[in-house]
């Protein structure tokens, strides 16, 4: 039995919570059984805590798997108490590792032991792309097997992967969304920057809310925006895909993604993607086939990203929805999960 320890799994809440939707929802997981183990819950991230704990010790049982969702920190510190339980009950032990901030703890040498000592027993350890394979292997190197097992997409947007592409809108707006959390590192200032030197039929939608929220719009009151950039607020889930289809591009040169959930939802809509060269973008938007990757993030290379994204966009588009069909397709994931992770692996 696999035993799935992380938050609640819901649409639309994004981060790890709306990456487990594609594993939970997929046919080929629902027949090799899975029990999902709340590990906490939002606004109280304590509340959930001892639950689980009595879940790992009441369900749990010799040579089952049991894999472990780590955001940052104090979700790391629940995961390895709760990853001790299991280990007692005789089961395997996968910690996934989804936060950005991952990388930060590899490159301080006393975070870096922290990790080791927490992940020394473990399993395995999994990643969500090449990318981060390659600098966990770096930091603890022969210490512990660390497999790729990417986010998928839900069945909603495969369905939408696999739709024909769309003709892009005769209008004269060209709309270009940038959707996500509005915090320090994800670029959309950079976006609105950008702006000022495309055309004046390119408008952008912002969708999200978060810290950053007043100085984005204070920005695009001084750079005189105002009737080219339109905040959309929160995005409720039913919503997402109308707002994607009233769109032709997907710009976020974010320097803080993991993995980008909003890049493959965008490509399954078929929008051609701007990003950044950085980290693990390259993993999930394939430059110059699903995309344009800027190594800069001044505003007059994301502008001309964005104009040959628009210029070459049923191009892009079309091969964005084939690539994500066959790269993010839930029953492959789960598939190579369970069959190449989990038996490969098991004790």
């Amino acid at each position: 039995m696999l035993h799935i320890v992380a938050t609640a799994v819901k649409h639309g809440r994004g981060g790890i919570s709306t990456a487990l939707v594609g594993f939970t929802e997929s046919a080929q997981l629902q027949a090799h059984g899975f029990h999902v183990i709340e590990s906490h819950r939002a606004g109280n991230k304590l509340r959930a805590f001892l639950p689980a704990v009595r879940q790992i010790r009441q369900s749990v049982h010799p040579g089952d798997d049991v894999w472990l969702h780590c955001g940052p920190w104090f979700s790391l510190l629940r995961k390895y108490l709760l990853a001790v339980v299991a280990r007692r009950r005789g089961a395997n032990v996968y910690f996934q590792f989804h936060s950005h901030t991952l990388r930060d703890y590899l490159q301080k040498s006393w975070s870096r032991v922290l990790i080791k000592l927490m992940t020394r027993k473990a399993t395995g350890v999994i990643v969500l792309t090449p990318w981060w394979q390659d600098l966990v292997n770096q930091y603890l190197a022969n210490h512990v097997p660390v497999y790729v097992v990417p986010n998928p997409l839900e069945p909603q947007w495969l369905k939408l992967a696999a739709a024909p592409q769309l003709p892009s809108s005769s209008g004269e707006t060209v709309s270009i969304l940038s959707m996500t959390r509005l915090v320090a590192g994800k670029g959309v200032d950079h976006v609105i920057r950008a702006m000022v030197y495309l055309p004046e039929h390119f408008h952008l939608k912002i969708a999200g809310e978060g810290p950053e929220q007043a100085s984005l719009q204070k920005l695009v009151t001084e750079l005189e925006l105002a009737h080219r950039v339109e905040f959309l607020g929160w995005i409720d889930y039913e919503q997402k895909e109308a707002v994607l289809r009233s769109c032709q591009l997907f710009c976020l040169p974010s320097q803080f993604d993991s993995f980008g959930m909003g890049f493959i939802e965008a490509m399954a809509a078929g929008l051609p993607v701007i990003a950044l060269n950085h980290e693990a973008t390259p993993d999930v938007v394939k430059h110059n086939e699903t995309g344009i990757l800027v190594d800069e993030l001044s505003p007059t290379a994301l502008a001309a990203a964005i104009t040959e994204c628009y210029d070459r966009r049923l191009e892009l588009g079309g091969t964005a929805k084939q690539y994500v069909r066959t790269t993010f397709d839930p029953n492959v994931i789960v598939t190579h999960f369970i069959n190449n992770v989990l038996r490969a692996t098991a004790r």
